[in-house]
C-alpha cells in the first residue's frame, strides 16, 4: 500500500459511523480498514478482520436458511462493480459468529458505495452497516404480542386447513394437542397415535437427534429450524428415511412465557431424491467431460455459456471462470463470428440440433479450426434448458486440405509432362476452362469458350452419354458421391470425328451449405489400352468357344477361366492407372526438363525445380506407404507360429548399412514365438527400428534395447515387447497423435518420412488383437511397448 493509501485508511478509521473499507478484488473483497463504531457493533477487532475477505471474516450462518445476508451482500457488491454506483440494501439478517463458533441473530441496515479514481475506475468500496437488531426484535415482539390472542383464535382453523404439516403441543408436557391431516400423512401415523400423546412417545426414533433443540425452544423461547434434514421415522409400520424441513416455533403469553410449541413440517423427500439424481447425472457428465479431449461446453436457456470443460482450458489457456466471463462468442475468429452466431440463433429458436465450423483463439494467440455439434438439453419435465456443444479440433484436417490444394497446383504445373488434360468448371460463375490437351481429346482445335452442354455433353459417345450425365448429376449431391469422380467413356471428335477412349478423374468442392461450387479434374487417353484389352477379350472369347466345342466336360473350367481372366483384366486395368505412373512421369520429365535448361536457369528457378522433385519423391513415398498400409489393413486368412527372433534378425540384416553408418548398438533379448502374420510382424519391427535410428540424437550413437516379458492387462495375458532408445524423444502430449495417419512432429527438412510408419505399426498390432503404448522424454529417448495376446 503506497503512502497515499496509508493516509486514506488512517483517515477512514477515524471517520464517524459504522463502516469498513473493501478492496476491489472480488469475489474476496479484502477488508482494508474499519471504523471504531463498526468494530464495536460487529464485536470484532482490527487484528481479527483486517486483511481477510469480507465473507471469510463474516461467514453466513449455515444452520439457518433465513440468514441470506452473505448472498445479498455479494449481489450488492457485484452491482456496485458493474454500475459504479452506490447500492442500498433493504434490512438484512446477517448473523455474527462469536468466539465459541456459535452464531447470534443480527439485523443490519447496510449500503455499498464505490470510491472512484480520477480515471473513473473503482479503487475501493465503502460498506456501511448499522446494527438494528434491537429495533427489529422490538417490532417483532410488539407485533407478536398484538396478534397472540387473535392467532390463538385462528390457530385451530389454520392448522386444520394448512397445506403443510402442523402439530401443536403443550410446552410444559410436550403432549400433542392438535395435528392436521397433512402432519398425519407425513408422520405416517393415525391421529390417536399422535394427539394426546407425548411428542417423543410418538417420534421416539427422532428423539436422539432433536430433543435438545426442542428443549431449547421451550426454555429460551427461540425458534429452531432445520432444512431438508434426514430423519428416521416409523411410517405405516415401516422404518423409513425421510427428508423434511421443519420448524419448532414457540408460542408465548403476554409475559413472554412459552405456553405452546408449533411444529411446522414439509416433506422434501421426493424433491431431494430428484435433486440427487440430477446431481449424480451432472457429476457423471462433468467427469466424462473433464476426461475427454473433446471441447465440451453447456449453454443455458438464455444462450449464455454456463460450463466449459478442461479441454477448453487446455486449448485457450483460460480457466473456466475466465471463459464464462469472456463469453464463448468472443473466442471465435471475427470473420466467423457473425456467421456462426446466426446459425446458433436460428437453431436456438427452433430448439434443434446443428453443426458448424469456426476458428477459435488458442493460448498461443493463434486460431484452431473446430467442428461443433450441438444438441438441445431438456429437463425430465420436457423443459428446454439450453445446449450441450461438443467441438472437435479439425485444424490438422484443414491443414491437409491446404496441402492437397498445394499438391494439386504442383501437379497442374507438371500435367503436360504426364500427358494429362485438365478441366475446371466454376459452378457459381457458370464458366468452364479446358486446356489444349483436354480439347484435343474431345476433337476440338479452336480456343473459343467451351460449354458444358455443347462441347462436353455433345462430345460424349451416344452409347455413353446417358450413363455419364447421370453420374455427374449424382456427383453434385454431396451425400451421395462426396464429390469423387472416376469414370471411363468414349468421346466423338466434334471436328475430326475420331472415337477416343478416355479416363476422367476429378473432384467436386462444396460450400458450407453443401452446395457444389467447383468441379476440377483431369482426362487421359486410354484408347490404346482399351483396344488392347478388347483384343484380349476377343481372343479369350474365341478360345473359350473353341474349348467349349472341343470338350463339353471342360465347361466348368472355362467358366472359372473366364472369371479369372476378368479378375486379371480388372487388376491390369487398375494397375495401369495406379497413381505411381503419373508421379513417375512427373519425376522423369521434370528431371529431363531440368537437365536441358540447367545452363540457363537462375538460382531461384533451380530451387523451384528442386522443390518439384522433392514434392514428387514425397508423393511417391506416400503412395508406397499408403499401399503398404492398405495391405496391412487386410488380415491374411491363416495365422502361423512366428518366431520374433527371426523377424528381428531379418530386419537387422536389412538395416545393416544404416546401423553401421550411425554406429548403432542394438541389444536383443530372447523374444517369444507368437501366433500371427509373419510378413506383417516383420514390417512392425522394420518400422520401429527405422524410426529409432532416424530420430537419434546428432553426434550420439543410437543405443537400442529390445526386451520381452509376459504381463496381464484387463484380465488377459500378453507378450510385451519393449523397444527402448536414447533418441531425441518427444512431449507426452503427442503420445496418441503419433499413431495417427500423416502425423509428423518434425519438419520435412529435419527428418524425412511420410508420417505413415507408426500408423502401419498400430494397424499390425490391432490385426493381432493387441495394442501399443509409448513413453517418451524429450532429450532422453522413447520406449515403444507392443502387447500381443498369448495364444493358448
Amino acid at each position: 500500500m503506497d503512502k497515499l493509501d496509508v493516509h486514506y485508511t488512517t483517515l477512514f478509521e477515524v471517520m464517524p459511523g459504522s463502516c469498513i473499507l473493501l478492496g476491489n478484488d472480488g469475489p474476496h473483497y479484502t477488508i482494508l480498514a474499519a471504523t471504531a463504531e463498526y468494530l464495536k457493533q460487529s464485536g470484532t477487532t482490527k487484528e481479527g478482520i483486517i486483511g481477510k475477505g469480507v465473507f471469510e471474516a463474516f461467514p453466513g450462518n449455515p444452520a439457518d436458511v433465513t440468514d441470506t445476508g452473505s448472498y445479498n451482500l455479494k449481489a450488492s457488491l457485484e452491482q456496485v462493480l458493474e454500475h459504479k454506483k452506490p447500492n442500498h440494501l433493504p434490512v438484512q439478517r446477517y448473523d455474527v459468529v462469536g468466539d465459541d463458533g456459535a452464531f447470534s441473530e443480527r439485523y443490519w441496515r447496510a449500503s455499498n458505495k464505490p470510491v472512484l479514481s480520477p480515471e473513473g475506475e473503482i479503487v475501493y468500496i465503502i460498506h456501511s452497516a448499522e446494527d438494528i437488531t434491537a429495533e427489529v426484535k422490538a417490532a417483532e415482539l410488539e407485533k407478536h404480542m398484538k396478534g397472540l390472542e387473535e392467532s390463538e383464535r385462528e390457530l385451530l382453523n389454520l392448522v386444520l386447513h394448512a397445506p403443510i404439516g402442523i402439530c401443536v403441543m403443550d410446552a410444559a408436557t410436550l403432549v400433542s394437542k392438535i395435528a392436521n391431516q397433512r402432519f398425519l400423512e407425513i408422520a405416517g401415523r393415525p391421529i390417536n397415535e399422535i394427539v394426546g400423546r407425548m411428542y417423543w412417545e410418538t417420534f421416539a426414533e427422532a428423539r436422539p437427534y432433536y430433543e435438545e433443540a426442542l428443549n431449547r425452544v421451550v426454555k429460551h423461547g427461540v425458534k429452531f429450524s432445520a432444512n431438508e434434514v434426514e430423519v428416521p421415522l416409523i411410517r405405516h409400520g415401516k422404518r423409513e428415511i425421510v427428508h423434511v424441513t421443519f420448524i419448532y416455533e414457540p408460542l408465548k403469553d403476554s409475559n413472554g412465557v412459552v405456553k405452546k410449541v408449533v411444529v411446522w413440517v414439509l416433506d422434501n423427500t421426493p424433491q431431494v431424491i430428484a435433486r440427487r439424481r440430477v446431481e449424480e447425472s451432472e457429476t457423471k457428465f462433468r467427469n466424462m467431460a473433464e476426461n475427454t479431449p473433446v471441447l465440451i461446453s453447456v449453454g443455458d436457456e438464455t444462450s449464455n455459456a454456463t460450463y466449459f470443460n478442461q479441454a477448453w482450458t487446455d486449448l485457450t489457456g483460460k480457466p473456466m471462470e475466465q471463459l464464462l466471463n469472456y463469453g464463448w462468442l468472443n473466442l471465435i475468429h471475427p470473420d466467423d463470428m457473425a456467421r456462426y452466431a446466426n446459425i446458433y440463433q436460428e437453431y436456438f429458436v427452433a430448439r434443434a440440433s446443428f453443426t458448424g465450423e469456426f476458428r477459435v483463439l488458442n493460448a498461443a494467440g493463434e486460431y484452431n479450426w473446430v467442428l461443433a455439434h450441438a444438441v438441445p438439453r431438456y429437463t425430465t419435465d420436457g423443459d428446454f434448458v439450453g445446449y450441450i456443444i461438443a467441438c472437435t479440433d479439425i485444424s490438422e484436417h484443414k491443414q491437409v486440405q491446404q496441402e492437397l490444394k498445394t499438391a494439386l497446383e504442383q501437379v497442374r504445373l507438371s500435367k503436360e509432362a504426364a500427358e494429362l488434360g485438365t478441366f475446371d468448371l466454376d459452378l457459381e460463375k457458370g464458366t468452364m476452362h479446358w486446356d489444349d490437351r483436354c480439347r484435343t481429346l474431345f476433337g476440338i482445335s479452336h480456343h473459343n469458350t467451351v460449354t458444358y452442354e455443347k462441347d462436353f455433353a455433345g462430345g460424349l459417345h451416344p452409347d455413353d452419354r446417358e450413363r455419364i450425365l447421370k453420374v455427374i448429376d449424382k456427383l453434385f449431391i454431396r451425400s451421395i458421391s462426396n464429390g469423387d469422380y472416376d469414370v471411363e467413356y468414349r468421346t466423338v471428335g466434334v471436328e475430326d470425328g475420331i472415337i477416343r477412349w478416355v479416363r476422367a478423374k476429378g473432384k467436386v468442392y462444396f460450400n458450407n451449405d453443401d452446395k457444389p461450387v467447383r468441379f476440377i479434374g483431369s482426362v487421359i487417353d486410354i484408347t490404346e489400352k482399351v483396344t488392347a484389352i478388347q483384343k484380349i477379350e476377343k481372343l479369350v472369347e474365341e478360345r473359350t468357344i473353341e474349348l467349349a466345342q472341343a470338350n463339353e466336360s471342360l465347361q466348368n473350367i472355362n467358366k472359372e477361366l473366364q472369371r479369372s481372366n476378368q479378375n486379371l483384366e480388372e487388376f491390369a486395368h487398375a494397375a495401369s492407372h495406379d497413381l505411381k505412373e503419373p508421379v513417375r512421369k512427373i519425376d522423369y520429365f521434370t528431371n529431363h526438363l531440368k537437365s536441358q535448361l540447367s545452363p540457363y536457369l537462375k538460382e531461384g528457378e533451380l530451387r523451384s525445380f528442386n522443390r518439384i522433385e522433392n514434392a514428387t519423391h514425397r508423393m511417391g513415398n506416400l503412395i508406397d506407404d499408403l499401399l503398404l498400409y492398405s495391405h496391412v489393413s487386410q488380415r491374411p486368412h491363416e495365422t502361423e507360429d512366428v518366431d520374433l527372433n527371426h523377424n528381428v534378425q531379418n530386419v537387422l540384416e536389412d538395416l545393416e548399412l544404416n546401423i553401421e553408418e550411425k554406429k548403432a548398438v542394438i541389444e536383443v533379448e530372447e523374444l517369444p514365438i507368437v501366433k500371427g502374420y509373419r510378413r506383417q510382424l516383420q514390417q512392425l519391427f522394420q518400422n520401429l527400428l527405422s524410426n529409432a535410428l532416424k530420430y537419434s540424437k546428432e553426434d550420439v550413437a543410437p543405443n537400442i534395447h529390445i526386451t520381452a516379458d509376459k504381463v496381464k492387462e484387463n484380465g488377459k495375458e500378453y507378450h510385451r515387447i519393449a523397444m527402448k532408445d536414447n533418441g531425441i524423444g518427444f512431449e507426452s502430449e503427442y503420445y496418441d497423435k503419433i499413431f495417427q495417419m500423416f502425423t509428423r512432429l518434425h519438419g520435412k527438412s529435419e527428418y524425412s518420412g511420410t508420417g505413415v510408419g507408426l500408423s502401419i505399426v498400430k494397424k499390425v498390432v490391432e490385426n493381432h488383437d493387441g495394442f501399443i503404448d509409448v513413453e517418451s522424454t524429450v532429450g532422453e529417448g522413447s520406449v515403444f511397448k507392443v502387447y500381443l495376446p498369448v495364444k493358448e
